[in-house]
């Protein structure tokens, strides 16, 4: 009897999750059981050979060879069985019309033709309308649903007595052992050319793989079927009865047999163990690194391990076999782990896995999931909190989340299924999350960005005064009420190398107005020589207007000039600067700068935002973007020297100014917020993230002591109720404090 098993490229959501590039595992599954039974069985294999690639199209991505290509050889196909293998791929999302063309232009030469579903080895099973599917395909026969090895050896026996199977949906709901089951045909495959395609998709610039291209020689594995565990958004062992901790594993000498022979024959390099909980067994764990490190496997774990069931000695082993280690996590909140997750994982076994990690030198990732109905807001924020600590405490790299209500989980049969749900459910995952009666889509996309923001380490970048005096006597300066004098420049340059043996590598000079001074391109100059990657000087620009000098500051080496322009017109401009003629010179002085940069210099805008200025700016975006601008950073003023609380615009004002000015800002100008808590900015919070990790900064100021940036801002700044519950919380600075200002603040409400 001859078979031909389908596997065939697929068309995906451009969001997708888990691992289409590996379903080799489910077809050569079903090709071993055909094999078992004395069938002469081929693999047409449409993820493998040199035109199979992974590619973005409009609204999907497809991955493996060219449809037609693939559909001119299925059209040949001459069997007594062809099977297609089924994965949540093809019955999901975009991949479902590209299946119903399958099976459409399957021949009839090509005997009974069935559809089968087989692990793949995701943790995302999908149940659909098997009944539909049937009845939207005629030329399909059968449709063998959940594990179907015993289905299909029972539909292959039919056809070996002469019967034709009759038309249906047949569907296994046993937890059958796997002894007998036999293990991947993997001798069907085209080695090579599977292999040179996983180097390609692997390694794709759009979307690379969840592990590293090389040993591109890889394989997946299956030990284990099921989980002993009862978390409400997994869709393991579909089909078996409730509650579906049926956990059966292949014989291990089975294991051990065939992953010899997958070396010696395939040339095997690197196992995929594709578990939905590869540690449940500790002893059955130190057996599969020992089989790796008897061959010289590498392995990878993309569904993860179980936090508290991983033993340091095994994080050690671990080190020269993975590129990275993944647990996870879910909720910080033990009430949610264990009431309304069923997860019941203690925080605190990942943390002490992510410090043998850090200790063993192993990479770590961290997944999260917020949004689960049953959660509550302030348990979502110490979530990311969590992870953010992690990051911070351990190097651990976090992947945050939304919970999805698969269909056929716990979790879909709770929730009704939303007017607005995603149709997408890989886009889901990744930008969806449902509103409940605790928190809306709104607060989980801000607790989602809270995770984006950029970590405070050691002082890496120090801020110099150079000069307090200045050609603009604006009415919200900073240092406007420091006497007008210059830094002396051997002490400047002392400091520069004192923070530069403390490892400081990024330098900004400021003032005042730091053209002024006489040894600007000197310190420069030397900054360069000492070896500061990055040298930013931010100036009003008027001096620039002169004949030379940019060129002359460019020379010297700086990186970074950030002009200072607050309005798009003369009278705002000069109203706030109170100095007539400065809004022509800076206009001067930014030309000559850009004409000056080239590509080496990056140039940029500063602007600070008060009451008087906030309506123009959407004027001034414009304006900015017809010189050639790229970068804008847009500053609320904040209460040091000249600034008052008169000068704030209210908290309303400024939400919808800057949300305007964010949504239809020009093409091409990258606009940063700063002195901005997020809440400011709801749905474009990662526009105020530059304010994050200032503790990164010391500041050396004219004739006095340096201090750490964020230290000495701190004490400007305040809190109140809403940030109880924010997720951006532990690194949001917070409000700017103006005296005079009602409750405190100078942002008013």
């Amino acid at each position: 009897m001859r078979a031909v098993v389908i596997l065939p490229p697929l068309r995906l959501s451009p969001h997708f999750i888990d691992y289409p590039w590996l379903t080799h595992l489910g077809a050569c599954q079903a090709a071993a059981v055909l094999r078992a039974r004395g069938w002469n069985v081929e693999l047409l294999d449409g993820l493998a050979g040199p035109d199979a690639d992974l590619l973005r199209r409009d609204d999907h991505a497809w991955l493996g060879r060219p449809a037609r290509a693939f559909l001119d050889r299925l059209r040949r196909v001459r069997a007594d069985l062809t099977l297609v293998a089924g994965s949540p791929f093809l019955t999901a999302g975009p991949g479902r019309p590209w299946l119903d063309r399958l099976l459409s232009e399957t021949p009839a030469a090509a005997g009974t033709l069935v559809y089968a579903d087989l692990v793949v080895g995701g943790m995302h099973y999908i149940e659909y309308d098997a009944a539909a599917l049937l009845r939207a395909n005629p030329r399909l026969d059968l449709l063998l649903r959940y594990e179907a090895e015993r289905l299909l050896a029972g539909v292959a026996a039919e056809l070996e007595q002469g019967r034709r199977p009759p038309r249906a949906v047949r569907e296994n709901r046993v937890p059958f052992p796997l002894d007998d089951v036999p293990l991947p045909a993997y001798e069907l495959l085209d080695a090579p050319a599977v292999y040179d395609f996983l180097r390609r998709v692997l390694a794709s610039p759009w979307r690379p793989g969840p592990f590293p291209a090389e040993p591109a020689e890889t394989l997946p594995l299956v030990t284990a079927r099921g989980c002993a565990y009862d978390c409400i958004f997994c869709s393991k062992n579909p089909g078996l009865p409730e509650p579906r901790r049926q956990v059966r594993a292949f014989p291990w000498p089975r294991i051990a047999r065939a992953v010899a022979g997958w070396v010696r024959d395939l040339g095997l390099r690197r196992l995929v163990v594709l578990d939905e909980l590869a540690n449940l067994a500790p002893r059955r764990f130190d057996r599969l690194l020992a089989l790796a490190e008897r061959h010289d496997l590498r392995l990878e774990f993309p569904n993860g391990l179980r936090a508290d069931r991983l033993e340091r000695r095994q994080v050690r082993r671990l080190r020269p076999l993975v590129s990275v280690l993944k647990v996870s996590l879910e909720s910080a909140s033990p009430r949610v782990q264990r009431d309304v997750l069923r997860k019941n994982l203690d925080p605190a076994a990942v943390e002490r896995v992510a410090g043998w990690c850090r200790e063993a030198g192993v990479p770590l990732q961290v997944h999260g999931m917020i949004g689960v109905p049953g959660e509550r807001r302030g348990e979502i924020a110490d979530t990311v909190r969590f992870l953010a600590r992690l990051r911070r405490a351990y190097g651990v790299e976090p992947l945050l989340q939304f919970a999805t209500p698969l269909p056929g989980t716990a979790l879909a049969r709770r929730l009704r299924p939303a007017a607005d749900a995603a149709t997408d459910l890989h886009a889901a995952f990744q930008h969806g999350g449902r509103a409940t009666r605790a928190f809306d889509r709104a607060f989980l996309q801000r607790a989602a960005a809270a995770l984006a923001a950029p970590d405070a380490t050691r002082e890496r970048k120090v801020i110099v005064n150079l000069t307090y005096r200045c050609n603009n006597h604006c009415v919200f300066c900073a240092v406007g009420d420091r006497p007008a004098r210059d830094a002396r420049t051997a002490g400047v340059l002392a400091a520069l190398r004192r923070h530069r043996r403390r490892g400081g590598d990024l330098l900004d000079i400021d003032g005042g107005e730091p053209t002024l001074h006489p040894d600007l391109t000197a310190v420069v100059a030397e900054a360069r020589r000492l070896g500061y990657g990055r040298i930013a000087v931010t100036t009003n620009g008027r001096t620039l207007s002169l004949p030379g000098v940019a060129r002359a500051l460019v020379r010297a080496g700086v990186t970074d000039v950030l002009v200072s322009l607050h309005a798009p017109n003369r009278a705002v401009q000069e109203s706030l600067t109170r100095a007539p003629g400065s809004f022509r010179q800076t206009l001067a002085g930014l030309r000559n700068l850009l004409a000056a940069a080239g590509e080496e210099v990056r140039v940029a805008v500063n602007t600070t935002v008060v009451r008087r200025n906030l309506g123009t700016l959407p004027a001034l975006a414009r304006r900015l973007a017809r010189l050639g601008v790229r970068r804008w950073n847009v500053q609320i003023v904040t209460p040091f020297g000249r600034a008052r609380a008169s000068h704030v615009p209210s908290e309303r004002a400024l939400r919808r100014h800057l949300g305007r000015l964010l949504d239809r800002a020009p093409r091409g100008l990258e606009i940063q917020v700063v002195n901005a808590p997020p809440c400011l900015l709801p749905g474009r919070e990662r526009f105020a993230l530059a304010d994050f990790g200032k503790a990164e900064r010391a500041m050396v100021f004219v004739g006095e002591a340096g201090v750490n940036l964020q230290a000495w801002l701190a004490g400007r700044r305040r809190r109140d109720r809403r940030c109880r519950d924010c997720p951006f919380a532990p690194d949001c600075p917070g409000f700017y404090r103006f005296e005079g200002a009602r409750g405190g603040t100078g942002v008013r409400r």
